[in-house]
Formats: C-alpha cells, sequence, structure tokens
C-alpha cells in the first residue's frame, strides 16, 4: 500500500464525507418545507427524508473515520492495518486530532437524533442543527483556518462557508434525487405545498449562493495572498476549477429560477390547469445536471482543504 493509494483514499473518503453532510442539510431543510401535515403524501415524503438523513449521517461519520485513518497512516508513512499507533498519537496529542474528534462525537449525537425523529414529527429540530453546526466548526478548526487561532474571523467565516455550501447542494441533492420523483406524483390537493417547497428551495439556494460567494471571496484570498500564486500554485489553480464549476452550477440554478420556475409556479398554482408534467420534468432534468457539477464542486474542494497553501511547502 502505497502514499498515492492511501492520498486517493483520503481524498475520496473526505469528498463522500463532505456530501454526506450536504445531504443532511438537505433533507433536513426539505422535511420542514414538505412534511408539515397530517397527508399521507406527506407523511411519505417524511419518512424518505429521515430514512435519507440517518443514511447520509452514518455514511458521513464513517467516511470521517476512514479519511482520518488515511491521514494517520500517511504522517506515519505506515499502512493502514499500521496505523494505530499513529491514530492514537493522533488523538491525544495534535489539535486536528482533537478536532477531528469534537466532530467525530457531533456527528454522533446527529445519527442518534435522527433515529429518534420520525417522519411525521413536525417539530424543528433544534438539536440536530445544534450538533451539524458543531461538525461544521470542529471541521473548520481542523483546517488551513486555524492557522490563526482557535475560534479566529477565518475559522467562522470558514464555518459559514461550509454551512452555505452544504445547504446548496445538499438541497440540490436531495430535491433531485428524493423529493422530485414525490412531486410528479403529488395529488392534487398538495400542489400548493408543491409550489411552497420550490419557492423555498429557490429562495434558499439563492442566499445560500450570496453567502458562498462571499465567504469564498475571504478563503481563498486569503488562501493565495497574491493574485500571482492563483496561477501559478496548485492551491490557486485548484481554487479556480472550484470557481468555475461553482459559476456553472450558478448559472444552471439561475436558469431554473428565472426561465422554468414562471411557468411552473403559475401552473402550481392554479388547480384548474392540469399537472404540470412538463414543466417539473425540465425543472428536474436542469437540477440534475446542477447536481452533478455540485458533486464535482464537492470532490474538488476535498483535493482543495488536502492541499498546501501557497508558500507553505
Amino acid at each position: 500500500m502505497n502514499d498515492g493509494f492511501l492520498g486517493i483514499l483520503r481524498l475520496i473518503a473526505v469528498a463522500v464525507q463532505n456530501v454526506g453532510f450536504a445531504v443532511i442539510v438537505g433533507a433536513l431543510l426539505s422535511s420542514q418545507w414538505l412534511a408539515r401535515g397530517d397527508s399521507t403524501w406527506q407523511a411519505n415524503v417524511g419518512r424518505r427524508l429521515v430514512l435519507t438523513a440517518r443514511m447520509a449521517s452514518i455514511l458521513s461519520l464513517l467516511a470521517s473515520v476512514l479519511s482520518f485513518w488515511a491521514h494517520c497512516a500517511l504522517m506515519s508513512e505506515s499502512t493502514l492495518l499500521e496505523a494505530g499507533p499513529a491514530v492514537w498519537s493522533m488523538l491525544v496529542g495534535t489539535g486536528f486530532g482533537h478536532a477531528w474528534l469534537v466532530g467525530a462525537a457531533f456527528m454522533l449525537c446527529v445519527i442518534v437524533l435522527a433515529f429518534v425523529r420520525s417522519g411525521n414529527d413536525t417539530r424543528f429540530p433544534f438539536g440536530i442543527w445544534i450538533a451539524l453546526a458543531g461538525v461544521a466548526l470542529a471541521r473548520s478548526n481542523g483546517g488551513h483556518p486555524v492557522d490563526t487561532g482557535l475560534f479566529s474571523l477565518p475559522v467562522w467565516v470558514d464555518w459559514l462557508h461550509l454551512l452555505a455550501i452544504s445547504a446548496w447542494v445538499g438541497l440540490v441533492l436531495v430535491t433531485t434525487y428524493v423529493v422530485m420523483p414525490r412531486l410528479l406524483d403529488a395529488p392534487g390537493s398538495e400542489r400548493q405545498t408543491s409550489a411552497s417547497f420550490v419557492q423555498s428551495l429557490s429562495d434558499a439556494s439563492t442566499y445560500a449562493l450570496v453567502i458562498l460567494f462571499s465567504t469564498g471571496a475571504y478563503n481563498g484570498w486569503r488562501g493565495v495572498n497574491t493574485p500571482v500564486n492563483l496561477w501559478e500554485s496548485t492551491y490557486g489553480q485548484i481554487l479556480l476549477l472550484k470557481f468555475v464549476l461553482v459559476l456553472i452550477a450558478a448559472a444552471l440554478g439561475g436558469h431554473n429560477r428565472f426561465f422554468e420556475m414562471p411557468t411552473l409556479m403559475s401552473t402550481l398554482k392554479n388547480p384548474t390547469q392540469a399537472v404540470p408534467t412538463g414543466p417539473l420534468r425540465r425543472f428536474g432534468t436542469v437540477l440534475h445536471v446542477e447536481s452533478l457539477i455540485l458533486l464535482g464542486v464537492l470532490m474538488v474542494a476535498a483535493v482543495l482543504v488536502s492541499s498546501p497553501l501557497p508558500g507553505t511547502t
């Protein structure tokens, strides 16, 4: 087992962890907008979203464990099977290990609370959101921003950035693969609920995008420090790739908001018109492409957080 394999394994695990975290956020937000009543359709959607959150939380924790274990193996120049002592040393003797352990504990809380929560529970899940915020803050305190100190301004900006991108990506993924098939089969009595969900999805994605761009600009400039490092450093080139992918995904989201949503919303809100299967499918097709681009964003982000800042090597 060589460093190349361990490095790739660690990057894949970080990417899966990112996807899992985002899906939890997306499932929780979608549940608040869709599963608010007592109808059979909303109860079914609620159960699917709860199941999605449970699976994603377990996957995220397992991927986090694997990425941390692979990181320790890389640092100790050992194999995965021989990395046990290095893992223990990292946990008890480094700030990175402490931050990871706190994040893992919070994610374990998310798992427990997700299994306690039922599909028709309409209460706002404060406990899960607090635990998710703790996971994100622990990750920010274990990355590049912590160079300026624990809970410093860069750490909080990175925390907001992580929550914003998770909300955007999670909503797109959950809507595309979990909610959209349910919307196509929604009874006429749920058309107003569907319209409300589509509007909430678009608004939340827009707010998340604004936060994402503002915090990303801060993080990016702090990372590269000088414009020349955008072109001449590996970190800067990966950052540019991430920026381009985010722009493409944002353009697809903008297309849905300004070209597909007006027709879709007017049809959903008018009970005298036929079920808007065509507009819903077009909206879902664009979301599907956007979801693939955003998965690429999370993969590139995994590489970015694992790359040294310009001038540090």
